[in-house]
């Protein structure tokens, strides 16, 4: 059983806020007067580090929940049982979650290196698109809490 559903509204969410901090970002660099494409390539580097980390932070843990409904299976389970089963693969998705947290550590330790050292990016463009994913995300739900008061 393999669950093939990424979570692409949340992606497409995550870029598009991407897209209006990276928006902000060249605004910034134009009124001090500090643009050139370096600060385009920057943000367009933090910003595919970004969104490709989320995917894979759902990815990894799309399969480790996989894993556990296949093992599950359909049979009775006593008390016992389930909580021991949950307690197996709780800890198969937290490790997924741990692997998953040192990769997209790495990747952006990785790209703010790769923009330090090459000169065709702007390390601070480079920066701001990588430390917005919880903004971001953040912003929509409490969009999405605003929006369902609003309907209620």
């Amino acid at each position: 059983m393999k669950n093939k559903n990424l979570p692409l509204h949340e992606a497409m969410i995550l870029l598009v806020g991407e897209i209006i901090v990276s928006l902000i970002v060249c605004g910034v660099y134009l009124i001090i007067d500090k643009f050139s494409y370096k600060v385009v390539t920057g943000v367009l580097l933090g910003t595919l580090v970004t969104v490709l980390n989320f995917l894979f932070l759902a990815i990894s843990t799309n399969r480790a929940f996989d894993r556990a409904v296949l093992a599950r299976g359909t049979k009775e389970m006593t008390d016992e049982e389930a909580e021991a089963f949950a307690a197996v693969h709780q800890r198969e998705l937290q490790n997924a979650v741990k692997l998953s947290y040192i990769i997209r550590t790495f990747s952006m330790l990785a790209t703010l290196v790769v923009a330090f050292l090459l000169d065709y990016f702007d390390v601070i463009a480079t920066l701001v698109p990588l430390f917005m994913l919880r903004p971001i995300i953040t912003v929509e739900a409490l969009i999405r809490e605003k929006r369902k008061k609003g309907d209620g």
